[in-house]
């Protein structure tokens, strides 16, 4: 009689998957007996391990399709992340499935890695503050907040985006400047498809003393990009295929990151509380994030406001807090020796790291300082 009234009582519980990278959503549910969960890495969430579950929360790794979820009970899928091109939503749309994303959640992230690299071309004299143009390709959250920070500080930029034409400068006059920053979505599909972007031709035009940042996705380069000996000056975070890439045969770029341009603990909080907002929403329930916000006091001085004059920013601060360099030097690693699949995926979890918004910053700054430097994300 005791089994019977067990069995019916586990019927009733909600069967939720997690992917065992997103920590804080593990924390909160494996606490809650009103939950059947199943945490699983990536490669372990196939359409016959999630038969029977309600709800997912997965990351960009898994590809949310009909392979996927063909003849499951799922209703409910968060993808805690800002890119959309693993998600078939016709399929979802036809199936009923409310989907949740982040979509924007890391914005600030990944502006803060793209001053880094700046930081890094300013204090190596290869760029100009003030003087040297940026260009930005793609006019969605992190474009809009990217070039509203270089107004701010008065830097030359231009925008490309076919979709926002009113404030879209023309193609060739964004691959002109001197750094162009990539922050398009990815679609193979569409009015105007990002796959390839920059080709083959545009690869040849560009200039020694040009410098290419992508923080979108890989394949919105083609293969030149990656393959070719004769081009130092590119920081990538992305790369193409990047579960099965041989780095090994790629040439190695002035920087190299393993897709963690968006991985601060901020832009994961932000994903996790909005998954959970849209699950409550869903399924009308009270689930909550748990306090895991990190406080770091970081103290500066009026050089900072001198730095700023000089720069329109403040390169030594954004370097203390984080330097693209490391994560470079520890991601070159991968370029000596083949890994295996799953390599890249565990040291892009392991690079997390607290952003601006992490830091809060104490001393006796002038309103027009501390302006600036709430607009690039820090506390004051």
């Amino acid at each position: 009689m005791v089994k019977k009234q067990i069995s019916s009582k586990q019927e009733k519980l909600m069967n939720v998957v997690i992917d065992k990278d997103l920590e804080e959503l593990n924390k909160v549910f494996s606490n809650n007996t009103d939950y059947k969960i199943s945490i699983l890495p990536a490669n372990e969430i196939t359409n016959q391990n999630i038969k029977n579950s309600d709800a997912l929360f997965l990351r960009s790794v898994t590809r949310i399709n009909n392979a996927l979820l063909e003849n499951t009970k799922v209703k409910f899928i968060a993808s805690l992340t800002s890119g959309e091109d693993h998600i078939d939503h016709e399929f979802l749309k036809e199936m009923s499935i409310q989907l949740s994303t982040g979509k924007g959640g890391n914005s600030l992230a990944v502006i803060e890695y793209t001053l880094s690299v700046i930081s890094n071309l300013l204090m190596g004299n290869k760029i100009k503050p003030f003087e040297s143009s940026i260009g930005i390709i793609g006019y969605g959250n992190i474009g809009k907040k990217l070039k509203s920070i270089l107004d701010e500080i008065n830097y030359p930029s231009f925008v490309f985006d076919p979709y926002e034409p009113k404030n879209s400068s023309s193609f060739e006059k964004v691959l002109a400047c001197d750094v162009i920053s990539i922050h398009c979505s990815y679609s193979k599909k569409g009015k105007y498809p990002s796959h390839h972007l920059l080709d083959k031709n545009i690869f040849s035009q560009l200039k020694d003393n040009q410098f290419l940042i992508n923080t979108s996705r890989g394949e919105v380069l083609s293969d030149e990009f990656y393959f070719a000996k004769n081009k130092d000056n590119f920081a990538f975070d992305v790369w193409p295929n990047e579960n099965e890439i041989d780095f090994t045969k790629l040439q190695k770029p002035y920087l190299a990151t393993p897709h963690i341009a968006g991985k601060t603990i901020g832009a994961e909080n932000n994903f996790t509380e909005k998954a959970l907002k849209d699950f409550n929403v869903y399924f009308d329930k009270k689930l909550r994030t748990l306090d895991l916000f990190e406080n770091i006091n970081f103290i500066v001085d009026k050089s900072i406001e001198k730095e700023i004059d000089f720069f329109g920013i403040a390169p030594s601060l954004f370097l203390k807090i984080y330097d693209v360099k490391r994560d470079d030097l520890i991601f070159k690693k991968f370029f000596g020796t083949k890994q295996s699949n799953f390599s890249f995926q565990d040291l892009r979890t392991s690079l997390k790291r607290p952003g601006f918004n992490s830091h809060k910053l104490a001393g006796n700054l002038s309103f027009k300082t501390k302006s600036k430097l709430e607009l690039i994300g820090f506390r004051l």
